[in-house]
């Protein structure tokens, strides 16, 4: 797999590390691109320290790359969907029409993360940090890591 054309997905924390953890296996978006596949994980860099707090969480790295995750497919979100798999995306809020479930799986965390910018939506990453995206996945890659899937759809 070449991994040069991988794009990135920028999250706000403590969302991006439950992903990576694979705690948290649907992100709810307004959009559904084309694209499936793997994409890079980057964290926003606004606080929110009593929502990482809720998680357990503190000093939490923002404003970068912090592992990779499969997405393997963007379903609309009914009622019936968002009762069943709330949970996995951690939210107990109320269902909201006109969104995507984007099934995610496989997650992998780097030992190490990867200063970068981010954009909204997906976005492909700049050129200064794919190098250390590189050597962090195939870091992580090497040790024969065992990605976890955690959705059926």
């Amino acid at each position: 797999m070449s991994l040069e054309n991988v794009p990135a997905l920028s999250i706000r924390q403590p969302w991006a590390q439950l992903i990576v953890q694979g705690r948290k296996s649907i992100e709810i978006r307004s959009g559904t691109p084309a694209y499936r596949g793997l994409i890079w994980i980057h964290t926003g860099k606004k606080e929110q320290p009593e929502l990482e707090a809720h998680f357990g969480f503190t000093h939490l790295f923002k404003g970068g790359y912090i592992g990779a995750v499969e997405l393997k497919t963007i379903v609309p979100l009914n009622r019936e969907r968002w009762d069943t798999w709330r949970l996995r995306h951690l939210d107990t809020g109320l269902f909201q029409p006109n969104l995507f479930a984007w099934i995610l799986a496989s997650p992998l965390r780097f030992a190490i993360p990867v200063p970068g910018p981010g954009k909204l939506g997906l976005f492909s990453v700049p050129l200064e940090a794919r190098q250390g995206l590189f050597a962090a996945y195939s870091a992580i890659k090497g040790r024969g890591q065992n990605p976890v899937s955690n959705l059926s759809v």
